[in-house]
């Protein structure tokens, strides 16, 4: 465990961004991690979908990235869980799948995702998905200037 003094605590600067990340694969987590560190930006990576509700329950994310097929609860469930939560009303969710399908979309999107990403995907197209909506979601919370 690292001890800061006071002073320096201060100068630490905060993360920007916390993404809650859950999927069961190890080498898929791995290649989020990869693909989604960035300085000033907390992952918090878990393997299934109870996990990922309970630390939405311990912290407020920038972004929630659920794999659908999961232990304990999958994906979907772990949607509608999270959203049920007041400070996530607007939390943007991605839901990420192998199984393709305009059922699974809909399932997805009335459980309350806000969008759904195909696997396999590429970096470039998780980026795509991803980075938009955490800027929209950061600049819906920045007070108004006036």
């Amino acid at each position: 465990m690292q001890l800061f003094e006071a002073e320096a605590t201060l100068a630490i600067e905060p993360f920007d961004e916390t993404l809650i990340i859950a999927e069961n694969d190890s080498m898929m987590r791995g290649l989020l991690r990869t693909a989604l560190e960035q300085p000033r930006r907390t992952l918090l990576l878990c393997a299934d979908g109870l996990e990922a509700v309970e630390l939405a329950t311990q912290t407020l994310a920038t972004l929630v990235l659920l794999d659908l097929r999961m232990p304990k609860i999958d994906g979907i469930e772990a949607c509608l869980q999270i959203r049920q939560l007041p400070r996530y009303a607007s939390v943007p969710i991605v839901i990420l799948t192998v199984f393709d399908g305009d059922v699974l979309r809909r399932r997805a999107l009335r459980a309350g995702a806000t969008a759904f990403l195909g696997k396999p995907f590429s970096r470039g197209a998780l980026l795509q998905v991803v980075n938009p909506l955490i800027e929209a979601h950061k600049r819906a919370l920045q007070p108004e200037r006036g």
